[in-house]
């Protein structure tokens, strides 16, 4: 069986899996938090003297989510994830059954990446082009703020689109360490662990935007060379995933 063929069907196994699971109804559940939380503060707010204009008041809503999701909910997203993806498999060990098929082990290891990837991008979709435009409709009329018109989903994806990116990082390194470790509990203390530290690391603008799991965060503050912290998260996502692919493709199964 050619590698394409066998990354197909390892692609369509996962899309079988995932019917019904947890992890599917994540990327709506996560990206549905974090409007949810922003329309409800707003909701409860005291209106301020001087109110927005209706450009003002979109900007600052695509703002604030895009921000909370890229500093807290993006990681946390990530690693649970890629915690209850690698669980699909360790649960009942069947990885001793999956690597014993006359398929290239890479194809599996490729088809939790893929589709871990995958997720992610249909959760910031969900986030962008439908959530947070209700979100704003609904503030439109539960609040004072002028929130009327079409929302500029254009330049939030513009934004959205640099998040994903920066995320792939944070995507390989976790997919190396849920399919790595079969403890549930050590996959998802690790992306905690490291989700934590970004609120303090992510405030240095020497550390911030080095730091995988505070790289999405540089989209919304516009750092001034975005390019370069783009292109170190793609680097670095595929020299982790080569290594981890290299190493799964050695691994001892008992």
């Amino acid at each position: 069986m050619n590698r394409i063929g066998a990354l197909g069907r390892a692609l369509w196994a996962e899309r079988l899996k995932l019917r019904g699971t947890l992890a599917l109804w994540l990327t709506l559940i996560a990206p549905a938090v974090i409007v949810g939380l922003y329309v409800l503060q707003l909701s409860f707010q005291k209106a301020p003297r001087t109110l927005p204009d209706a450009s003002a008041a979109w900007a600052q809503l695509g703002t604030t989510c895009l921000a909370l999701w890229a500093m807290l909910m993006l990681p946390l997203f990530i690693t649970l994830e890629a915690a209850l993806l690698g669980a699909l498999e360790h649960g009942e060990r069947q990885w001793k059954h999956l690597l014993a098929l006359p398929i290239p082990r890479g194809a599996h290891y490729l088809a939790k990446l893929i589709t871990l990837a995958a997720l992610l991008l249909l959760a910031m979709l969900l986030l962008v082009v439908v959530l947070m435009p209700l979100g704003g409709w609904l503030l439109g009329v539960l609040s004072p703020l002028p929130l009327s018109g079409q929302p500029p989903v254009e330049a939030w994806l513009d934004i959205g689109w640099r998040i994903y990116v920066l995320s792939f990082l944070i995507v390989a390194l976790h997919t190396a360490i849920a399919l790595h470790w079969r403890s549930f509990t050590v996959v998802v203390t690790v992306g905690m662990s490291a989700t934590v530290m970004g609120v303090r690391i992510g405030q240095s603008p020497d550390y911030g935007p080095w730091f995988p799991w505070t790289m999405p965060i540089q989209a919304v503050t516009e750092h001034p060379q975005i390019e370069i912290v783009l292109l170190a998260s793609l680097l670095g996502g595929l020299l982790v995933s080569w290594v981890a692919l290299w190493l799964f493709a050695r691994r001892e199964v008992a």
